[in-house]
């Protein structure tokens, strides 16, 4: 009996082990309603639009989570020191992990997104196209879309939006 329990409590151990982190070569688990975004503190609540960079660390890769793209822009951009290992995305279209430097974005003023970023990603080119279309948004891939993001509320003295600064590279290279 005592070998039975001794054996339970190992497993159990190695399972909480491993509890809350992702693989370092795959997207980290979220809590729809309970993960907070590293950026802003907001709770995501809406899959289409999380993000994840992961990070090196001292035991290997470190998940950040955020609630939109402009939180992880703007992360990246405020960590420089940061060695980043990987980014994922969820598609817009199936709210499934892809990675973020392989998908398709829409820009469009009709996506209404956690932090006014106005992007969303999805996996393959047909289902970004059909979002444009019935988004009225603008088609791009990863870099140009990165160099579009960050600080999105930023607005000019009539209180008019900015444009949306084009300078930007992300943080270990597209």
């Amino acid at each position: 009996m005592k070998r039975a329990a001794s054996v339970a409590v190992s497993l159990l151990t190695i399972v909480l082990t491993g509890c809350g982190r992702g693989a370092a070569d795959g997207p980290p688990p979220v809590r729809l309603g309970d993960s907070v975004c590293d950026e802003c503190n907001m709770i995501i609540s809406d899959a289409r639009w999380a993000t994840a960079t992961i990070v090196e660390g001292p035991r290997g890769g470190e998940p950040r989570l955020f609630d939109d793209f402009n939180c992880q822009v703007n992360y990246e951009q405020g960590h420089p020191e940061h060695t980043v290992l990987a980014r994922w995305s969820h598609s817009h279209a199936t709210s499934e992990w892809i990675t973020t430097e392989t998908a398709q974005f829409v820009i469009s003023p009709e996506l209404r997104t956690p932090m006014g970023s106005k992007v969303a990603a999805f996996g393959s080119e047909s289902e970004a196209s059909a979002a444009g279309s019935a988004l009225s948004g603008e088609i791009v891939d990863f870099a140009t879309a990165w160099a579009r993001l960050g600080h999105a509320e930023t607005h000019d003295e009539q209180g008019e939006a900015a444009d949306i600064q084009q300078d930007k590279e992300p943080n270990g290279g597209p």
